[in-house]
């Protein structure tokens, strides 16, 4: 990653399997395929869980690897997958930690499940940053559609999911496919580094103020401004 970044570069040296109580290790041929969703549990609704827990019976040898919260919390999201006929025990739940090991927590899953009313923002960022793929589903609200936004500007358009149906299926495709999962993630180390470039991402917006600045001089009234064509201005 680029050295600018603020943050320190996430190595597997600094978290463990075994610390983290994970059947496997990341790896798309290790006993478990492990997704994960370390967003917040107030964005986790019925329709995300309803989808996760069909993704789950579809591949059998996946877990989900989730945020860890109040007792009542995951005993609440045990129960909801009991009620759907998967295993409980599938569910994990990551405790905090500092975020040298919070990013490297990251790369011992092999695929991020993101959320739809409220999508991933930092968290989405941070599973980028650490080079796991994000699928995602927008929605029609800025909230939603935050995972979207950051799958795009990482060069990972094909896991922006037009609907639920397409979520899921995707989701059971690459836990199928390892090499493909592969490929997205050896995409994901070579378009989605600009996207954790702080020069690169501040050099569009100075240069639509600049341009901002001439048209309002010109007297021209507002209008659009193409980022990308005022990036070299």
């Amino acid at each position: 990653m680029p050295s600018q970044s603020p943050w320190a570069e996430p190595s597997l040296a600094a978290a463990s399997v075994e610390a983290l109580s994970l059947p496997g290790t990341g790896s798309v041929v290790a006993e478990a395929f492990v997704f994960c969703c370390f967003n917040a549990y107030c964005k986790i609704d019925p329709p995300v869980f309803d989808a996760w827990m069909r993704i789950l019976a579809q591949v059998q040898n996946a877990v989900l690897w989730l945020k860890q919260g109040a007792e009542r919390a995951m005993d609440n999201l045990r129960g909801e997958a009991e009620r759907r006929h998967v295993d409980p025990a599938r569910l994990h739940f990551a405790g905090n930690l500092p975020e040298p090991e919070y990013l490297a927590r990251y790369r011992l899953a092999d695929l991020f499940l993101d959320t739809f009313s409220y999508s991933a923002g930092s968290t989405g960022i941070c599973a980028l940053y650490a080079g796991l793929p994000v699928l995602t589903r927008p929605g029609t609200s800025n909230a939603s559609r935050m995972g979207a936004s950051l799958c795009s500007a990482a060069g990972l358009e094909e896991l922006v999911c037009a609907d639920t149906e397409a979520y899921v299926e995707k989701a059971v495709a690459l836990a199928r496919e390892p090499e493909r999962l592969g490929a997205l993630r050896n995409r994901l180390s070579t378009h989605g580094a600009p996207l954790f470039d702080l020069a690169v991402c501040a050099a569009s917006p100075e240069a639509a103020y600049r341009t901002m600045w001439v048209n309002y001089r010109s007297g021209l009234g507002p209008r659009a401004i193409d980022l990308d064509s005022t990036a070299g201005a």
